[in-house]
């Protein structure tokens, strides 16, 4: 991999219906910052949400998060996360808060989590640049 070359952890997801005010909330002020601050492995994150074009096919997910994971830190975060997982479901068992809460304003059924290698180096455009 390149010097610039990271793994990705992506999520997709929506809110309940009628929370998405809730939900963009907890996710952009508490949720990134407790991935990337309390579990190892995580470099950065970055939310997006799906984009209001017209005739753009229909999408199951209206929300993606991708998380930066150094290129040596793969393994780190990956049993991070499945940690959390198992964290948070003994915590909220025993009446105690997780150290990743996730909001109830998430719709638990239209939730998806990856991650990703790069494959190659990063290709950039010859007409513009970011």
């Amino acid at each position: 991999m390149g010097a610039d070359a990271c793994h990705l952890m992506v999520v997709l997801s929506n809110a309940l219906p009628g929370r998405e005010d809730d939900y963009n909330d907890w996710y952009s002020r508490v949720h990134i910052h407790d991935t990337i601050n309390k579990l190892d492995g995580f470099a950065s994150g970055r939310r997006f949400q799906l984009a209001d074009l017209a005739d753009a096919p229909a999408m199951p997910y209206r929300y993606l998060a991708i998380y930066e994971v150094p290129e040596d830190k793969l393994d780190v975060a990956y049993q991070q996360f499945r940690w959390s997982r198992g964290q948070r479901a003994e915590a909220l068992a025993e009446g105690r808060e997780p150290l990743v809460p996730v909001s109830d304003a998430i719709d638990l059924d239209h939730f998806l989590v990856g991650f990703y290698s790069p494959m190659g180096d990063r290709i950039s455009s010859e007409r513009t640049s970011l």
